[in-house]
């Protein structure tokens, strides 16, 4: 009985620990663990050429809209050069990226569609 209390006192301990570090630190990996960021959707258009990591990977840092109206910087991945011009829908909590998929510009909520023509 005495080990299972140590056993549950240090994992309460340890998630403790770990939301409150991910409270305080920025990055991809707290922020996807931490539950209390919320997901938010932010719009962005493919105005540059992604930068080639490696034979299929390009990286893409762009400025968006969010779902508020607010700028946002994203920073994101894809297996193929994206086409300019092209509007992405990019689901993100923070600066984590989960996922991104193109969209018509009518199917950008109007508060965005006015930010980035």
């Amino acid at each position: 009985m005495k080990v299972v209390k140590i056993a549950i006192g240090t994992l309460v301990v340890a998630v403790i620990l770990i939301l409150s570090l991910s409270l305080f630190v920025k990055n991809e990996l707290a922020d996807m663990l931490n539950p209390f960021i919320p997901q938010k959707d932010v719009f962005v258009k493919i105005d540059q050429i992604g930068e080639k990591i490696d034979s299929q990977t390009y990286e893409y840092t762009l400025e968006g809209i969010n779902e508020d109206g607010k700028k946002v910087q994203i920073a994101f991945t894809a297996s193929k050069q994206l086409r300019e011009g092209a509007y992405l829908k990019v689901d993100t909590k923070r600066t984590f990226v989960k996922s991104w998929e193109e969209v018509q510009l009518k199917d950008i909520p109007s508060v965005a569609r006015n930010k980035l023509q």
